[in-house]
C-alpha cells in the first residue's frame, strides 16, 4: 500500500513538474520578451519580406534588456537578428518593445510587434548602387544602439552655408537609386545646418506625396526644386 501511494505521489510531481515546463516553454515563445519568442521573430520577418520583396535567411537572434531614460523610467528589450539575403549579403535587424520591469515582461498580441522594427540592409543596398560614385559611409548611421530614440534614420547630412544645392543634388540621386531599388522607399535622411539644426527630414514616400499633391511630373528637375526649396527655408 505504501508503494502504490508513493507512486501516485511521483506520478503527480512529475506531472507537476511536465505541466509546469509546458506553461514556462508556452510562455517564453508567445509571451515573454526573451530571445526566444516567435512573434517577435515574425513580426521582423514579414516586415522585412513585405519592405524588400523577398525572403532571409535567419542565421541567429540576441535579445538584450536595458533601462532608458531616468532611473526607474522603464525599459527596452530589444532583439537583434543576423540575417542574409538569397545572395549571401548580411545585415542586421532589430525589434524593440517598451516596458515597466526588466525581468519578467511580455506580450500575447502578436500585432505589437511590428511597431519598433529596423534594419541596415536597406544601407547596405543604396551604398552598393552608389558604388564608387559616392561613398556614403561616413553619414551612415549606426543602428541599435540608441534604444530611447523612437526613430533611427539611416544616414545624417550636414548642410553648409551655401552650400544647400550639393546636398540636394545627393538627395535628389538618393531618391531615384531608391526608386530602383524598391517600389516605395524605406531610407531615412536628416539633414542638419553646421549648428545642428535640422533642415530637412528625407523620406521617398513623403517626397513622392508632396510632388503628386502639387501635381508635378517626378522628373530629376521637380525632386531637386523641391528638396532644395525645403532645405533653404
Amino acid at each position: 500500500m505504501k508503494s502504490r501511494k508513493k507512486t501516485i505521489i511521483l506520478i503527480i510531481l512529475v506531472g507537476i513538474v511536465i505541466c509546469c515546463g509546458g506553461i514556462w516553454l508556452f510562455l517564453s515563445r508567445y509571451f515573454f520578451y526573451d530571445k526566444y519568442n516567435v512573434h517577435a521573430q515574425k513580426a521582423v520577418m514579414d516586415t522585412l519580406s513585405e519592405r524588400y520583396h523577398q525572403e532571409f535567411e535567419l542565421l541567429s537572434t540576441e535579445f538584450e534588456t536595458k533601462a532608458v531614460g531616468t532611473e526607474g523610467a522603464g525599459y527596452v528589450h530589444m532583439w537583434t537578428y543576423a540575417l542574409q539575403d538569397e545572395q549571401g549579403r548580411q545585415f542586421r535587424a532589430y525589434e524593440r518593445l517598451y516596458g515597466l520591469v526588466e525581468k519578467g515582461d511580455g506580450n500575447f498580441h502578436a500585432s505589437d510587434y511590428f511597431n519598433y522594427i529596423d534594419d541596415t540592409y536597406g544601407q547596405l543596398c543604396i551604398e552598393e548602387s552608389f558604388d564608387n560614385q559616392f561613398d556614403l559611409s561616413p553619414y551612415r548611421q549606426e543602428k541599435g544602439n540608441r534604444l530611447d530614440e523612437p526613430e533611427w534614420e539611416d544616414y545624417l547630412f550636414t548642410c553648409e552655408k551655401d552650400h544647400a544645392d550639393e546636398t540636394a543634388k545627393l538627395l535628389t540621386e538618393f531618391y531615384f537609386k531608391e526608386t530602383e531599388l524598391w517600389d516605395d522607399g524605406c531610407l531615412k535622411c536628416l539633414v542638419k545646418d553646421e549648428e545642428g539644426e535640422t533642415l530637412f527630414s528625407y523620406f521617398w514616400w513623403d517626397v513622392t506625396r508632396e510632388l503628386q499633391k502639387q501635381e508635378k511630373e517626378i522628373t530629376d528637375q521637380t525632386v531637386y526644386a523641391y528638396i532644395l526649396q525645403e532645405l533653404e527655408n
